[in-house]
Formats: C-alpha cells, sequence, structure tokens
C-alpha cells in the first residue's frame, strides 16, 4: 500500500472574481462559492484515488470573510485521512484583495467515496502517514469528524423515505429541476457543485422575497446525501423560513428525488442555511404549532451557529495562514 504525507496531496485552484459572480447585495454568490469548494476538494479526492470519486458528505460552512469582484481567491485542498474506499478532504479558502492582503473566507470538510465505473465504493490502495505534529494535529482532527459524521449518517439514512411535506410554512417556496448530462461527474452521477448553486440560488430568492432587500449567505450546515442523483432524475426542491432576526433567518431545504421512469421518489438530503439581509427584517410571528416547534429549534442552531463561527475566528487569529480547526 502507497503511503503518503498530508502534504503531498494538497492541490490548489486560484479563481478571479469577475463582476458577473456577484449577487444583488454586492458579493459572491454563496452558490458559486460552494460550486468552487466542491470542485477543489473533488480534485483533491480523485487524485489521490487515482480514480472516479463521489461527495458524501459536507461538514456545516461559516463564512466569515465578504468576497468581492476583483478578489482572487485561493482554494488549498488535502487530503486528510484515507479508509477502505473513503476519504475526508478539508478546503481552506483564501481571498488576496487589490491591495495584495490575504484572509481567510472560510473552512470546509468533506467525506468522499472511491467509486468504481458502476458507482459502487472501491478500494483504496494508499494510506495517510503524518510526517509531523502538525499533520499529525490534522489527521487526530478528520477522524473526530468521521465518527461524528458517520452516527450522524446512520441516523440520517432512515430518511430516504421521508416524503411529507405537508406542514407548509407560512413563507415558502417550491422549485423543480431535470438532472442534465452537463452536470454529471462521472457516469451518470451529478455534481454536488451544482447542487449546492442550485440549493442557495433559491435560498437567496425565498430571502429576497421574504425580506425586500438584497441578502447574501452567511452559512450553510450539514449536508449529508442519503441516496445518489442521476442524470435523468427529477429533483424536488422544498424551501421555507423557520426563523427571523433582525437581519438574519434561516431558511430549511428539503430535496426529493424522482426517477423519471418509475416515478419512485427518495429523500437526497436536507440542510439548514443562514441569510442575512442587508436591512433590517419585518417582523415574523409564526402561529401554527409546527412553526412554533421550528422556531424553536432554529433559536437553537442559531446559538450553536454562533458558537461554531467565533471559534473558527478565533482559530484563523491563532493561525491566519494554515487554519488548524
Amino acid at each position: 500500500m502507497k503511503e503518503i504525507s498530508i502534504s503531498e496531496t494538497i492541490f490548489e485552484i486560484y479563481e478571479y472574481v469577475f463582476p458577473q459572480l456577484i449577487n444583488p447585495a454586492g458579493t459572491l454568490f454563496g452558490g458559486k462559492m460552494l460550486y468552487f469548494i466542491s470542485q477543489a476538494a473533488t480534485l483533491s479526492a480523485s487524485k489521490i484515488s487515482e480514480g472516479p470519486v463521489v461527495m458524501g458528505s459536507m461538514d456545516s460552512v461559516d463564512f466569515v470573510e465578504p468576497v468581492n469582484s476583483g478578489d482572487t481567491l485561493i482554494f488549498r485542498s488535502r487530503v486528510q485521512a484515507v479508509f477502505n474506499s473513503s476519504m475526508e478532504v478539508g478546503v481552506t479558502v483564501f481571498k488576496r484583495t487589490n491591495n495584495d492582503e490575504l484572509k481567510v473566507v472560510t473552512l470546509a470538510h468533506f467525506g468522499y467515496v472511491a467509486v468504481d465505473e458502476n458507482g459502487k465504493p472501491r478500494k483504496l490502495n494508499v494510506k495517510i502517514v503524518p510526517k509531523d505534529d502538525k499533520e499529525k494535529l490534522i489527521y487526530e482532527w478528520a477522524l473526530k469528524r468521521r465518527a461524528y459524521r458517520l452516527e450522524r449518517i446512520k441516523n440520517r439514512r432512515m430518511e430516504i423515505n421521508d416524503l411529507d411535506i405537508s406542514r407548509k410554512p407560512t413563507y415558502s417556496l417550491y422549485s423543480a429541476k431535470l438532472v442534465f448530462p452537463y452536470e454529471a461527474i462521472y457516469s451518470n452521477m451529478m455534481f454536488a457543485g451544482y447542487l449546492f448553486e442550485k440549493v442557495d440560488e433559491l435560498g437567496g430568492i425565498l430571502s429576497v422575497q421574504y425580506s425586500k432587500s438584497p441578502t447574501f449567505t452567511a452559512s450553510i450546515d450539514e449536508f449529508d446525501f442519503i441516496c445518489p442523483v442521476r442524470v435523468g432524475d427529477i429533483l424536488h426542491f422544498y424551501l421555507g423560513i423557520n426563523y427571523v432576526g433582525n437581519r438574519s433567518m434561516e431558511i430549511g431545504v428539503k430535496i426529493v428525488k424522482e426517477e423519471a421512469l418509475t416515478s419512485k421518489r427518495f429523500k437526497v438530503a436536507s440542510s439548514y442555511m443562514t441569510f442575512v439581509s442587508l436591512n433590517q427584517l419585518k417582523p415574523f410571528n409564526p402561529w401554527r404549532d409546527y412553526e412554533i416547534e421550528r422556531w424553536k429549534t432554529a433559536e437553537s442552531r442559531k446559538i450553536l451557529r454562533l458558537e461554531r463561527a467565533n471559534k473558527f475566528k478565533e482559530c484563523i487569529k491563532k493561525n491566519p495562514l494554515e487554519p488548524i480547526c
């Protein structure tokens, strides 16, 4: 079995932020950022696995620095741990401003699976061996994230037949799309970056409809794929506003796929996004029992997000050029 260090897996992508990538709030469209991050992570994973890979999960992502037109983005991706057929991949995103200042924008972690030509898991013949104390710390963090993620996914896999959409939010949005061949990554499996881009676009639409003001993406919570999406599938997107603060709001999203030839439906994933408005938001007073319950759980998630974002910022302060979080 081939042994490599974490530093040997590093892959970097540079992207210039053109004006057409900017959202109405004046910053980089969050969906495009998630697309770029997914692209960088996929390139690292496929390079190390020496073949096709698919994303199984994305951990929570917090954007701590705005990205403007004219900035240059640096996506530094690395494989942090390798298992039988899966890999832990981390992507640190930096922005270089016109003043040549380098700042961390976000840090994302993923679980990837190496697959064969039929989309089935295949065994990996490579092993990560940390070369120094810094890499040992990165490796240990990767093991902890994987253990937590496996437990989370085990619970979510039972939701594959959760197709209930009867408890419709007061402020909601529905959309559907057909998965086209250009959106595939390998064989006929959809590239996750395209899905993230679509989800963020729809969340942005709903947030603007409510706020009557430009908004931007502040965070997206864990995103676990319960089942694969293939070319020809029809995707159904159900979005709703769960919580509204002074300027921020939480939007929940549920994605269901419909197999066009059989009409069978399966849940693909669900997550929560935070959008921030440039102006103060009008109050929202939920009155249905299930909306009141959603509001309470959303408030709890907001507290956890703030704690998570603050820890991330402290981590950046300790090591602004190489945060290990």
